[in-house]
């Protein structure tokens, strides 16, 4: 009886320190569920997603400050282009024709419901997203309202700000917003946009240089060709079993995967991210993953050349102490990040992503390298030697709103790399971009727009290409 007693007592206190634990917030959650964060598997398709990171804190390190910044962005998110809009409209069309004949039920039944719409206008192809909580105009004036804030250090305010921009407009209304929202509205400082045309004309003087390197095949995919992943026919099978009648195929998969993301860039939510399985959309993040890698990311060697070009740009600016500008914010599309950041060597892996299977043990994904709205930041930071009572230069990265140290260099403060060390590895590894490229040297053979915007010599508004 004694026992007995003792067992429910045992049993009541450990039931009152559960109940009053749930009353109590941890200050730090016992969780893992941020790599089941859905935004994390749409392949650079969907809303912008912060990189995963170190840890490493995004403040400024102690007795150090950021004396010049620099901004290469994609534009945010944005409507599915024309063609990827032709394969989902299609799926849409064939599920709802299909849900008229039949009960849907499982994963699939809100297809039979009234409510359920295509997600997009045919005039809004390309365009940023303009309403939802994950609208590109919005994150791009709120961008603006961070960097401000962030950066209100360096700027001057008397002085006309220069905002450079790729040709596209998804890519120039980008880059309007994110303007607005650093100037605010320009009541606090007037700002120019200087347009970079997207063609061949503009050579190496542009923020997409592929345009003029005949050598870059665009459609190159290399091992990609051979891609043999079995997610999308599983998760078919799977579907097919759950809500019978539709006869989902692999291709479809793809298709659903891909609504998902656009959905969630226009809408907000998605019922298609609601039935995938999350063993799906970890396939469908790691075939974009292939794909990326094998035709702008280190499985392609012209990559790297195109990279070349805006590192080799970056860093003459970085080493320029008499420059009159300490803030560059530059804007382009998902591509030309990726081969920037290839480069710079922050995903190279050992070995070559498979075909076949996804390799979790590889680290490169192109949902936190290129989302919509990606990022990368180059600091440079002005950092106290008690030694030397001097100021010492570093150089540190955040991608996607996180700390990334440069290969191979980050003694510095923050795990940040000093200037001579960095400028010295880049250097080393530049690469000759009109030979490589088989460039027409009549075009210009070098970046000069950081220098000479004020020329007069570049489009201050859109102009279709």
């Amino acid at each position: 009886m004694v026992l007995t007693n003792t067992i429910i007592a045992c049993a009541l206190a450990l039931f009152t320190a559960s109940t009053d634990a749930q009353l109590v917030e941890k200050k730090y959650s016992s969780y893992a569920t941020d790599q089941q964060n859905i935004l994390r598997h749409l392949g650079g398709t969907g809303p912008f997603v912060e990189a995963v990171g170190w840890g490493i804190p995004t403040e400024t390190p102690y007795q150090c400050t950021i004396d010049q910044a620099h901004l290469f962005m994609r534009h945010g998110e944005r409507y599915a282009t024309k063609g990827s809009d032709k394969g989902l409209r299609t799926l849409y069309d064939r599920l709802k024709n299909t849900a008229q004949n039949i009960t849907a039920v499982g994963p699939l039944s809100f297809v039979g419901d009234e409510s359920f719409t295509f997600f997009e206008e045919a005039s809004w192809h390309d365009q940023e997203t303009y309403y939802g909580p994950y609208a590109g105009t919005g994150d791009l004036f709120h961008m603006g309202n961070i960097l401000r804030e962030r950066y209100a250090h360096l700027v001057n305010s008397s002085k006309t700000l220069p905002i450079f921009t790729a040709g596209q407009k998804r890519v120039f209304d980008s880059a309007v917003n994110f303007a607005n929202g650093f100037t605010f509205n320009q009541y606090a400082q007037n700002y120019t946009m200087v347009v970079l045309p997207e063609n061949q004309d503009s050579g190496l003087n542009s923020l997409t240089n592929t345009n003029s390197c005949p050598n870059f095949d665009g459609d190159y995919e290399g091992a990609y060709a051979n891609q043999t992943l079995q997610y999308s026919t599983i998760e078919a099978a799977r579907l097919n079993a759950l809500s019978p009648g539709f006869n989902i195929t692999a291709a479809d998969v793809y298709n659903m995967c891909g609504y998902c993301a656009f959905e969630l860039d226009v809408r907000g939510s998605s019922p298609f991210c609601d039935a995938l399985s999350q063993d799906a959309m970890i396939g469908f993040g790691y075939d974009k993953d292939i794909s990326t890698y094998y035709s702008d990311g280190p499985g392609y060697n012209m990559s790297f050349v195109s990279g070349s070009a805006y590192a080799n740009a970056t860093l003459a600016l970085l080493k320029d102490n008499k420059t009159e500008e300490n803030t560059y914010f530059s804007f382009s599309h998902d591509n030309d990040l990726l081969r920037y950041v290839t480069f710079l060597g922050f995903f190279d892996i050992d070995g070559d992503l498979p075909v076949d299977h996804v390799d979790f043990y590889k680290f490169y994904s192109v949902s936190e390298i290129i989302p919509m709205g990606g990022r990368l930041i180059t600091e440079r930071l002005s950092c106290y030697n008690e030694t030397s009572k001097e100021d010492d230069k570093f150089v540190r990265f955040l991608l996607n709103d996180q700390v990334i140290p440069f290969p191979n260099c980050s003694s510095g403060p923050g795990y940040s790399c000093p200037l001579d060390s960095y400028a010295e590895i880049i250097e080393s590894q530049l690469l000759d971009f009109p030979e490589l490229c088989a460039q027409n040297t009549s075009t210009p053979l070098y970046t000069s727009f950081y220098w000479d915007w004020e020329s007069g010599k570049y489009p201050t508004e859109y102009t279709s290409n």
